[in-house]
């Protein structure tokens, strides 16, 4: 008996915390749709939003040399960037929960679209087989 009020407890909590981010699992499944459908045009975006992340790490874009994933790869690295979304969503939560004001919300959900997009672009350069000249 105890066992099952630990678990039904737990699903509750879980569904309340699917329930508060819900807006955030959709905005990350609108991005998905559009880094296929964008084709490409997200993930380039996303390349140069966040060029001060891996340009001392990569060099520039243009100098990238290698296999030939460069469409494949501006793609997924769109897709992928809807995962941040959920995960700033969580955050957000938390930050709520602790009482933060909205600017901080705000900002903390920004930042991590923003670091989140970075290291995405990272995984996927390095992952892809590229030379990098920098």
């Amino acid at each position: 008996m105890h066992n099952g009020l630990i678990e039904s407890r737990c699903n509750a909590l879980r569904m309340k915390t699917l329930s508060a981010i819900k807006w955030s699992i959709v905005a990350g499944l609108v991005v998905a749709v559009l880094g296929v459908l964008s084709i490409g045009f997200l993930g380039l975006g996303l390349y140069y939003l966040t060029y001060p992340i891996h340009y001392p790490l990569l060099g520039d874009i243009d100098t990238w040399q290698g296999a030939d994933l460069f469409w494949p790869a501006i793609i997924v690295a769109g897709m992928l960037w809807s995962l941040c979304f959920p995960a700033a969503g969580l955050v957000d939560l938390g930050l709520e929960r602790r009482g933060a004001s909205r600017t901080i919300r705000v900002a903390c959900y920004l930042a991590i679209l923003w670091l989140g997009a970075g290291l995405i672009w990272l995984l996927v350069a390095t992952g892809s087989g590229f030379r990098f000249a920098a």
